[in-house]
């Protein structure tokens, strides 16, 4: 299956999906803050569970977010970039830092529910939370700690 086939097909089971659960979230939402598209063709197929498929994506992506996060409040002694990036932070932006690291596995570990629980109308409330919590408390955050880090790395390599 050719890579323009495979998208289509991804898209047309989403579409289904969509109707199926109840997603409210479009898939354009979707893809540009998951890159679901990018995940399929990295896999290769669309699961016959896509909407394990989809969840499983959002925590990944969350969580390699509260990894790089928690390198921030809680720097590796033996890496100078957490080390470094650690030290352009307060006391106060590290509190808020872990606040937010709270939120990302409360929702991670509620996938982990969802999972043994087989509930597809629970589900669908994921997806769609997951959307809204990365539009209205997740990325306008983030931005503000790595608009930060930025200009410190910007400082020191005196660009």
């Amino acid at each position: 299956m050719s890579h323009v086939e495979l998208l289509a097909h991804f898209e047309k089971q989403f579409s289904d999906l969509k109707k199926e659960m109840k997603i409210s979230s479009s898939l354009e939402e979707l893809d540009e803050i998951f890159y679901l598209r990018d995940m399929i063709l990295k896999e290769g197929f669309v699961s016959n569970k896509l909407s394990r498929m989809l969840c499983s994506r959002i925590v990944n992506t969350y969580m390699s977010w509260s990894n790089y996060l928690h390198g921030l409040v809680m720097p590796n002694p033996n890496y100078m970039v957490n080390m470094a990036e650690s030290q352009m932070f307060t006391d106060d932006d590290r509190q808020e830092i872990i606040n937010l690291m709270n939120q990302i596995l409360a929702l991670v570990s509620l996938n982990s529910v969802l999972t043994l629980e087989n509930d597809t109308r629970a589900e669908s409330k994921f997806i769609d939370e997951s959307v809204k919590f990365w539009k209205k408390t997740f990325q306008p955050k983030v931005m503000v700690f790595m608009k930060k880090v930025n200009k410190e790395w910007m400082n020191k390599a005196k660009l």
